[in-house]
């Protein structure tokens, strides 16, 4: 500590050099980084509102503008006459369609609209109703059309029929209306589209449309598809089971036979199947090795069957060379199954339906379907 007599020496520090890290061009050019990065989240912020808001406003406009189908219904349908046992001589079909369009701001532009007129699948009148128009939105038009002569195809057989059905108290027709539609939003018009609608019309003995009929809506051709996809019933499938044969031959017994059973299976819960008698043939390379017949059946819904058959005699010259793969493992029978169906759905039976299903049948050295299955499935023929 000095005293009072000692003045206190200070020695100078020898001053450091500060240490920059980065020079202030560095700095300079940061800064202007910063800012071009918040410009840059400000347009990038603006431009995604407008096109939020822009797309809210194109969701909303569709909203406003969604062209809705023309709404057909059937108003009236007539056959006079049709108390007549000769009417078919100057038979007509009358009836009145309307065609609303029920949209707020869009047009229609129709194009070849045509009527047709069926009876149990059959067409037996057509006319075209109007060549071209355009129709007004919120707007209804009337086609009325009058089918005689050369645009109705009406027999003495055909008059017969409708006199049958009438007999029972209702004749039912199909009246199918066809064009092409486009649609009109300002200025702007759309591509043509394909319209197809099916109205079912029923008419009493007097040959006047039913209550239950008048003013009935039309389906269009895109909800029949969708009905007809729901009740579409399913095709039944087929298999080969408790397959045996013997697996030599005999010289005292030339001749042989296989077994087995037919398994049907019908997996469709809706509709119930009618089959007709069903052939199967077993053919040993291009050779027939035997056949036999299944008779016709009912088989309800969602039911599996087996049908046991009799044996089936193979063909003498065919054994022979049969037999002699047996034991080897290698021999295999070619199926083909051939019958006609009739499906009843909802208390209505369909058309027959030709089918034609095939499979091969491995025969392992034990007699059996080879490899310990217990079944051979058999596919639809695309022939």
């Amino acid at each position: 500590m000095p005293t009072p007599e000692q003045i206190p020496i200070q020695h100078e520090r020898e001053a450091r050099p500060m240490k920059r890290r980065h020079s202030a061009s560095y700095y300079v050019h940061r800064a202007r980084d910063s800012l071009t990065t918040r410009v840059s989240k400000i347009v990038c912020g603006i431009f995604l509102t407008l096109l939020f808001i822009g797309g809210v406003a194109a969701f909303i406009a569709w909203l406003s503008l969604r062209p809705h189908r023309p709404r057909i219904h059937i108003r009236d349908f007539s056959i006079p006459g049709l108390d007549q046992p000769t009417g078919f001589d100057n038979a007509e079909i009358i009836f009145n369609i309307t065609a609303r369009n029920s949209n707020q701001a869009i047009g229609y532009y129709y194009d070849s609209v045509e009527a047709l007129v069926f009876y149990r699948n059959q067409m037996i009148g057509s006319a075209p109703l109007v060549d071209s128009f355009y129709q007004e939105p919120k707007n209804t038009t009337i086609f009325y059309k009058v089918l005689s002569g050369a645009t109705l195809n009406v027999t003495s057989d055909r008059w017969m029929e409708f006199r049958n059905d009438r007999a029972l108290g209702t004749v039912v027709f199909r009246v199918d209306i066809t064009g092409m539609v486009r649609f009109k939003v300002s200025t702007w018009d759309s591509k043509r589209h394909r319209m197809h609608t099916n109205c079912d019309v029923g008419v009493n003995p007097d040959g006047s449309i039913l209550a239950s009929y008048k003013n009935k809506r039309c389906l269009l051709g895109l909800l029949v598809l969708c009905l007809w996809l729901s009740l579409r019933p399913k095709e039944p499938k087929f298999a080969i089971i408790q397959f045996s044969i013997p697996t030599s031959s005999s010289s005292e017994n030339p001749r042989a036979t296989f077994s087995y059973v037919l398994e049907v299976k019908n997996s469709d819960k809706e509709s119930s199947i009618y089959y007709d008698d069903i052939l199967l043939s077993f053919k040993y390379k291009q050779d027939m090795a035997g056949n036999n017949t299944v008779p016709g059946f009912n088989q309800g819904k969602g039911n599996n069957d087996d049908q046991h058959v009799p044996p089936v005699e193979i063909n003498q010259r065919v054994w022979r060379d049969l037999a002699k793969e047996i034991p080897q493992g290698t021999a295999r029978l070619n199926v083909e199954l051939f019958t006609s169906i009739k499906y009843k759905t909802w208390g209505i039976k369909s058309k027959h339906h030709k089918i034609k299903y095939q499979g091969a049948v491995p025969i392992g050295s034990d007699g059996k379907i080879k490899d310990k299955k217990k079944k051979v499935k058999l596919r639809r023929s695309k022939k």
